[in-house]
Parts: structure tokens; C-alpha cells; sequence
């Protein structure tokens, strides 16, 4: 399940098979009703949460088997996209003004909040098997869950 993205008054959510949409819930008259904000259908986050990083969102979408997207959080414009099938799924935490990305494959992403640009700084690869958890951090502290163990890795 994805969990909604709060930016200022406005509510950033997807779903399996779903646009990334925004929502901005309203009082009229007494009564609590959801205005349209934007919705995108270049990208989707069936699986997985995006972060918001000053006015972006940058998450990891489904389609195109799979990719790396940033949107403008006020209008859902597409900033840009990364190449196609780069990964099978991936979890997305924030770090400050970076933000990692998990694979599927077990690669850990270093990505810079860029939104001119998909911008890897690192790339590691933190496991044998399959990490479907989210990576937790503490500190320059990211433990990981694979199918066998839980690692833990030190990033400087």
C-alpha cells in the first residue's frame, strides 16, 4: 500500500494501477469535500511510496517495467523519468536532500534531490537475495532485510 504524500494542503496519492494524484481537502459549508488538484498517468506507485524533497516527489513507478520518476508537487508536471526497466521494484526512503532507493535485486541507490535529472551517486549492492522490506535508517546507519538476514551498512 502506498502511503499518501503531504505537501503544504495538498494530498499526493497512487495505487496499484492507478495515476499519482492530487487531492486538497476543502471545508464547504460545513461539509468536508476533496478538490482535484492534478493527476499524472505517465507514472504510478503501485507498491511503493514516493518522497516529497522541497517541491518534488520522486518515487519508483511501475510502468515501463519499472522506473525512476520526479514530479512537480503543485502541478504533477513530469520533471523526468529514468531509463526503463531499471529495476523490478524498489523502496524509496528520504535521507536530507538525498534519498535512497532499494531494489528488488538487493542494489542500494544513492540519488540526489535533482529535478532536472535522475542523479545516482552511489550505487551498492547490499545483499544475495531479494529485499522486499524498506530500508531503515539511523544516522549514516541503513539496515537492510533480505530473504535470509538483516545486514546493516554504514554510508558516509
Amino acid at each position: 500500500s502506498v502511503t499518501p504524500i503531504v505537501s503544504g494542503q495538498t494530498l499526493i496519492i497512487s495505487g496499484l494501477g492507478m495515476p499519482v494524484s492530487a487531492f486538497r481537502p476543502i471545508n464547504r459549508g460545513g461539509e468536508w469535500v476533496l478538490e482535484n488538484v492534478w493527476e499524472n498517468a505517465d507514472v504510478n506507485m503501485d507498491m511503493s511510496t514516493g518522497v516529497l524533497i522541497g517541491n518534488t516527489v520522486y518515487g519508483f513507478s511501475a510502468k515501463n517495467s519499472g522506473q525512476f520518476f520526479a514530479l512537480d508537487a503543485t502541478t504533477g508536471q513530469t520533471l523526468w523519468l529514468s531509463e526503463a526497466r531499471i529495476a523490478e521494484n524498489a523502496a524509496v526512503v528520504r535521507a536530507g536532500d538525498l534519498w535512497l532507493a532499494l531494489t528488488t535485486e538487493a542494489q542500494l541507490l544513492v540519488v540526489r534531490a535533482n529535478p532536472k535529472q535522475f542523479e545516482v551517486l552511489k550505487r551498492y549492492q547490499v545483499a544475495d537475495s531479494a529485499t522486499w522490506a524498506q530500508p531503515v535508517l539511523s544516522g549514516q546507519r541503513v539496515f537492510v532485510k533480505d530473504l535470509n538476514a538483516i545486514s546493516l551498512w554504514t554510508l558516509q
